[in-house]
């Protein structure tokens, strides 16, 4: 697949030496294809630029964007100056803006936004400042032992839902799994903050902390350091908190024990209720 794609971005300039096209157009029966209005490629260093109305697609994913640079040794290529991703990427659904994005065919496809990127991925809506998804088996291949997964990060996350279990999350940093579209586990840190959704007709819980470690599978997303979980009139604090999404319930952890020196000191946890805002309720 990535050498197919070479190959067309070849054949898109007809292997020419710094000449100038008008409308280029290169397809090859697997789907993969490049397309410009003008495009101009260095057979020597393998350098390519593509201008006006540039496209890639490769199987069911497709970037649009005005600008596109790369090199046809190094399997690479850039786009700028305003992009949209859509699509699929190994299968899961994709519809994302950003202002930059880096493609590479060398070894596993990774693809980097840059430059604030937003928009839907599998399951999840972002908005975040980077992203970097990265996939085994190509983009119209089915992966290997049937791993259909996808190993995502996120850097400056200011919005992170998670639209089967309702969740919205905000972080520093987010690294991830999606696994047959759906998030399958995940690590925040770097300060995190949790809305869930309500059940019943409650109010949502919601927790800040140092950190969080969520997995699907176990249903639950484990909060740790400073966390502090209110809903309604009601605050507790801990050092570490268990939030039960599905139920809109949390746990403290009691009993953890911390160094401080030479010193264990045993953290304890805290709830406090506000009299008032439950009697509101």
């Amino acid at each position: 697949m990535r050498k197919i794609f070479l190959i067309a971005c070849l054949l898109a300039v007809l292997c020419s030496k710094n000449i100038l096209h008008a409308a280029e157009n290169a397809e090859l029966p697997d789907k993969a294809k490049l397309a410009a209005n003008r495009m101009r490629f260095d057979s020597n260093t393998g350098d390519f630029i593509a201008d006006g109305n540039v496209t890639i697609t490769a199987g069911d994913f497709k970037v649009v964007a005005p600008v596109g640079t790369g090199n046809v040794e190094k399997q690479i290529i850039n786009f700028s100056k305003g992009i949209s991703a859509s699509g699929k990427w190994l299968g899961d659904k994709i519809n994302l803006k950003s202002g930059n994005v880096s493609i590479s065919f060398s070894g596993i496809p990774t693809c980097k936004f840059n430059n604030g990127v937003s928009g839907s991925y599998g399951t999840i809506k972002l908005e975040a400042d980077k992203l970097t998804i990265s996939g085994a088996g190509g983009f119209d291949k089915k992966p290997k032992n049937n791993d259909n997964q996808t190993k995502f990060w996120l850097t400056n996350v200011k919005k992170l839902e998670d639209l089967s279990r309702g969740m919205t999350f905000t972080a520093g940093a987010v690294e991830g799994v999606l696994k047959g579209g759906e998030l399958h586990s995940m690590t925040a840190k770097n300060g995190v903050h949790l809305k869930g959704k309500p059940k019943n007709q409650k109010q949502a819980v919601t927790l800040r902390g140092d950190s969080a470690l969520y997995s699907f599978a176990r249903g639950s997303i484990v909060v740790s350091g400073h966390v502090v979980a209110t809903q309604g009139g009601r605050t507790l604090k801990s050092d570490s908190i268990v939030y039960f999404p599905d139920q809109n319930r949390v746990e403290a952890l009691g009993g953890i024990t911390r160094k401080r020196g030479k010193k264990n000191q045993t953290g304890q946890a805290e709830i406090t209720i506000d009299l008032r805002r439950e009697r509101e309720n």
